[in-house]
């Protein structure tokens, strides 16, 4: 504490935002649950022991590190099965959303705070000023002192989970939900704060270096991703951007205003999916991908058009044909994309067999040249994987022109330098518009 306090005398800017922060006592550090009434009271509980549920979590995580701060990460109490039931009281109560908002809004309820809540509330766990959770729960609060204190914390609480990136697909969706449902703020646009990458990079410049050695990357770079992560889920879980509004924008545009009757004319026909993080509605880097916001603009014109998607992070040609291929045959589609990664013979193998074998069934099978993936970007592999494809009478639809003349290419990569935001997700919907139709694919001024 003294180290810490040290440096906040050096950033007196920092100390200040704290100051109104850490001179409330923190509901995870009391040892009893006191009897509220209901309102922000309650939602307040209920933000806490979310914390106290993540904490316990990043403590189990911390104990097979070295070099932490044995303040903010005790090493042997509470043990290790007594933090793993503490998870297992959140894992419940992120299990009844509508009961916990009942029951905090005072309405009739099956929540019962003494299955959950009370265990969290009481656990024997301090959660220090100086952890990454209290730290950027205070700079928040300095930021948007007009919300509350569960206001913030709400927020505070996904930044907390999202640092440990193993959780984004699960424990983090559920928190999203169970505060969107409380009603609770859950990024903080709702704040009234700027979400700029340029701002968020400030954010982590002022943080750094002031919470306790964690078992989670606490970088000005790791804070901005955090950020970012937060912002584009926090609004696409509120459906502020997500797949149909992109799908509504780009409907109102005229170059596909212009294919709208084809889409509409289409007859009714069966289209599968079989791709990895790049067609995927779940990533972070972007309100959608470009996969499901077509699927939302058929939903819209020609719902007889029938999509589904068989997917996977990282996948495959070789993970493909052995996890969706024998499924996705059996679902009788008409048309088949594959956006796959290959890496060895074994996955050009599989591509071909995959494609061979659509084809045998009588669908059409597409893939597109290039998408920008950076595992995909060996010149000699693309090339096999285009001799490959052809041999198996896979459509290959040359996009990579398109891309590289696109005026918004220097913004297609994302934070991570891996997957791609919106404007390459617009473009590439646009494309595979135009390949499901049929239609020449955009021309490039030469």
């Amino acid at each position: 504490m003294q180290q810490f306090m040290k440096a906040c005398f050096r950033h007196k800017l920092l100390c200040l935002l704290l100051g109104a922060e850490l001179s409330i006592p923190l509901l995870s550090q009391q040892k009893t649950i006191q009897a509220t009434t209901p309102g922000p009271a309650r939602l307040d509980q209920l933000v806490e022991a979310n914390l106290m549920g993540v904490h316990a979590y990043q403590v189990l995580l911390a104990r097979k590190e070295k070099n932490m701060d044995p303040a903010c990460w005790p090493a042997s109490t509470p043990s290790d099965a007594d933090l793993e039931a503490l998870v297992t009281h959140q894992t419940s109560l992120l299990g009844a959303p509508a009961a916990a908002r009942a029951w905090a809004l005072g309405a009739p309820s099956s929540f019962d705070p003494a299955k959950d809540l009370q265990p969290l509330l009481s656990a024997p766990l301090w959660m220090p000023e100086n952890l990454p959770v209290n730290l950027f729960a205070a700079y928040l609060q300095g930021k948007a002192p007009g919300f509350r204190r569960e206001e913030i914390r709400s927020i505070a609480n996904l930044y907390q989970t999202v640092l440990e990136v193993e959780r984004d697909g699960d424990r983090l969706q559920d928190l999203y939900a169970f505060y969107i449902a409380l009603g609770l703020p859950v990024y903080i646009g709702q704040l009234g704060l700027s979400g700029t990458d340029e701002d968020l990079l400030a954010t982590g410049k002022v943080l750094e270096g002031h919470a306790c050695a964690s078992p989670v990357g606490l970088s000005p770079a790791e804070w901005q991703i955090a950020g970012r992560k937060i912002w584009n889920w926090g609004e696409k879980n509120l459906h502020v951007r997500d797949g149909k509004v992109l799908a509504d924008e780009l409907l109102a545009e005229p170059d596909v205003k212009t294919l709208e009757p084809r889409m509409r004319a289409l007859p009714a026909e069966r289209i599968a999916v079989i791709g990895h993080s790049f067609t995927m509605d779940l990533h972070w880097a972007s309100p959608s991908a470009f996969v499901p916001i077509v699927t939302a603009m058929f939903a819209a014109e020609n719902p007889a058009v029938e999509f589904r998607q068989f997917q996977g992070g990282g996948l495959t040609s070789s993970r493909a044909m052995k996890n969706f291929y024998p499924d996705a045959l059996a679902w009788k589609p008409d048309t088949v994309l594959l956006v796959l990664i290959n890496r060895t013979d074994k996955d050009l193998e599989d591509l071909r067999g995959m494609g061979q074998g659509f084809k045998a069934a009588g669908a059409r099978v597409v893939m597109f040249d290039d998408v920008h993936d950076p595992d995909s970007g060996d010149p000699e592999m693309r090339q096999k994987e285009a001799t490959a494809a052809r041999a198996a009478g896979i459509e290959v639809a040359v996009v990579s022109p398109i891309l590289a003349a696109s005026p918004d290419r220097s913004r297609f990569s994302c934070l991570d330098h891996i997957h791609m935001t919106e404007p390459y997700h617009r473009l590439m919907a646009k494309e595979w518009l135009r390949v499901i139709l049929q239609e020449p694919l955009t021309s490039v001024a030469k």
